[in-house]
């Protein structure tokens, strides 16, 4: 334990099996009564774990503060229809939320083994910038290829359209008008040429 300016370090230890122990480190403010534990349960799922509340316990701290009270463990919360499980019923977690917690369990666990140096911890860091970069590819690639998809589809949809019905006009078609017109015209220029007076070439001497 080690105490500076209202703030105090505990090295919580954690017995895993016979020969096995985990070592937490939980730092504690007499003063805002905040506690922190390198675990990161409470900055991860919003729950204190047991870390810290064995520290609370040690400090004798009988209130906490408000923050660390989830609404559902409050009295002003509305009541709402819960389900309430039996011993014999499974777990029913959505598939994010369960992805979510088999990763919180194994990134604990590398965390744990990577705080025993800087050299694991700097290793995990690079690991992290990697492994990073690459989801954040990986991301990217989808975000394309659904994008294209999308208009693939759009196009389709598209050429699926069928052309609006054209609209019949009374009467003759306007091509044939045209066609009629145009002989009419002709016809009435072939008369003229054969009424017309013969011309006469007069010769003077």
């Amino acid at each position: 334990m080690h105490s500076t300016l209202g703030f105090t370090t505990y090295e919580v230890i954690e017995q895993v099996s016979n020969s096995t122990f985990n070592k937490f480190v939980v730092t504690y403010d007499a003063v805002s009564r905040d506690v922190k534990c390198h675990c990161l349960l409470f900055e991860s799922r919003g729950i204190l774990c047991h870390h810290s509340l064995s520290v609370l316990s040690f400090e004798r701290v009988d209130n906490v503060a408000s923050k660390y009270i989830l609404e559902r463990w409050s009295k002003n919360i509305k009541m709402r229809n819960t389900h309430i499980k039996s011993s014999q019923d499974e777990p029913v977690l959505d598939p994010r939320s369960k992805r979510f917690d088999e990763l919180v369990f194994q990134s604990h666990n590398i965390c744990e083994f990577a705080s025993e140096s800087e050299e694991l911890t700097r290793i995990l860091h690079r690991a992290f910038d990697k492994v990073m970069a690459e989801m954040e590819e990986y991301q990217g690639r989808s975000k394309r290829k659904s994008l294209l998809t999308h208009e693939e589809e759009t196009l389709s949809n598209v050429n699926d359209l069928q052309s609006p019905p054209r609209v019949k006009i009374r009467g003759r078609p306007k091509n044939i008008l045209g066609s009629n017109l145009e002989k009419k015209i002709s016809n009435a220029m072939k008369k003229k040429k054969k009424t017309a007076p013969s011309e006469v070439k007069l010769t003077c001497f």
